[in-house]
């Protein structure tokens, strides 16, 4: 289960990884967030395996993280469309 800080991350991640992996300040600049507060939750997503995290060389997401982001996001869009129709 994941909370929504999590899904957050995992998106900002998935959107920022058109390249091979996303740096703690990128995530941290497109959040608005410490870096700090970065790194912590890089580890917590890291212990659930749904990324790839190796301090001070960036972030990927697991296959795992992939279906989990790319599942956030289909959700999100479907209420945007659902909220824009009605």
């Amino acid at each position: 289960m994941s909370t929504k800080a999590e899904e957050n991350y995992l998106k900002t991640i998935f959107k920022l990884s058109e390249k091979d992996s996303v740096s703690t300040n990128a995530i941290s600049e497109e959040l608005q967030t410490k870096p700090s507060s970065v790194s912590d939750m890089l580890k917590k997503l890291s212990e659930k395996k749904l990324i790839n995290y190796v301090k001070y060389q960036g972030v990927s997401l697991t296959p795992l993280g992939h279906r989990l982001a790319v599942h956030v996001i289909r959700k999100h869009r479907l209420w945007e469309v659902f909220l824009v129709s009605h």
